[in-house]
């Protein structure tokens, strides 16, 4: 009994270290994958943040051999620019514009789920009337039962 629970712990222990670097190659492979798509992404008038923290917008764009260099300004009053590496970019905020769309791309999603929900509703609603109602042919059936048993009587 003993000898079986070892082995079934050894054979946990063995599956998690072939399980976890798998797991871990996955989710690299993902963020890897989504930072590549917002470096792909910049454009210019896009406001930033950088990995050390600047703040900016996205003036101009190069392409210097292998890199892709961005031109962001900076500062309030006194404008400042610098050229960073595009990799640098940690997040790109979104316009009021491109929230506007979203809102109400979610807003139409949400309505269109509950027009859904609502003829769901609606048609079982509708299935339960008709098992409830006798059928046509059944009430026939009916009518002509009480009229041999009315004739038998005479």
């Amino acid at each position: 009994m003993g000898d079986v629970v070892n082995y079934i712990l050894i054979g946990i222990v063995v599956l998690m270290l072939i399980a976890l670097p798998i797991m871990m190659n996955q989710k690299n492979k993902r963020e890897t994958q989504k930072i590549q798509e917002q470096t792909n992404s910049l454009k210019v008038g896009d406001k930033v943040l950088t990995t050390s923290g600047v703040y900016g917008t996205i003036t101009e764009l190069k392409f210097d051999d292998a890199q892709k260099l961005v031109v962001i300004e900076t500062g309030g009053k006194t404008k400042s620019y610098m050229t960073i590496d595009a990799y640098a970019i940690y997040t790109v905020f979104k316009s009021e514009e491109e929230l506007k769309r979203e809102a109400e791309e979610k807003l139409r999603l949400e309505q269109e789920a509950k027009a859904k929900e609502e003829q769901e509703k609606l048609e079982k609603k509708n299935k339960k009337k008709k098992k409830e109602e006798p059928a046509i042919s059944d009430v026939k059936e009916v009518e002509v039962q009480t009229e041999v048993v009315e004739e038998k009587k005479d």
